[in-house]
């Protein structure tokens, strides 16, 4: 990545309001930097970190309400500068949206009101199924948002837009 040879510059002017690492892509186009990754249960929400270079994805902890999100979401972006956060939406296996895809836009609607770093939806399929097959159920959600994150990840941090044909499905549910 050629990112390194760019300036040390710490931060940009105040309009910005985000330090200058946020907005570096590499020669790929892909987003740069720390992200978080989050798989929001039914009872409980994982969450995930990436390092810096976007290569490892590691579990941060479980959280039980989505206010707990925002404030770990937060305090991550102060110690880490995030690119942004990946919300884990769970299709059924036959590419349809099921109630907790629609559940996972309802909650990336209100962190797009709570934040101000992107927040992307990735499919997540059978991601609590690999990490159970890895250690049992212990961490099980933490780990599987360590397993979606790495996935991100390892697709080279793509910028897309919600999938087409959630919002449709999402109509009068949320």
């Amino acid at each position: 990545m050629w990112y390194w040879l760019l300036p040390k510059m710490k931060y940009l002017p105040k309009e910005y309001g985000k330090s200058w690492e946020h907005l570096v892509r590499d020669r790929k186009g892909a987003l740069v930097g720390v992200w978080a990754g989050v798989d929001p249960g039914e009872k409980r929400i994982g969450c995930a970190r990436g390092d810096g270079l976007g290569v490892l994805a590691t579990p941060r902890g479980v959280l039980s309400t989505r206010e707990e999100l925002v404030v770990w979401l937060l305090k991550t972006d102060e110690d880490h500068q995030l690119a942004g956060v990946v919300i884990g939406m769970p299709r059924n296996m036959d590419g349809s949206f099921g109630p907790m895809a629609i559940r996972s836009l309802e909650l990336v609607r209100w962190l797009r009101d709570q934040v101000d770093f992107p927040v992307l939806l990735w499919d997540e399929r059978l991601t609590s199924v690999h990490a159970q097959g890895l250690a049992g159920n212990r961490g099980l959600d933490e780990k599987a948002a360590a397993i979606l994150l790495q996935s991100f990840l390892d697709a080279g941090t793509p910028d897309q837009p919600d999938p087409p044909g959630l919002i449709e499905a999402a109509d009068g549910k949320i």
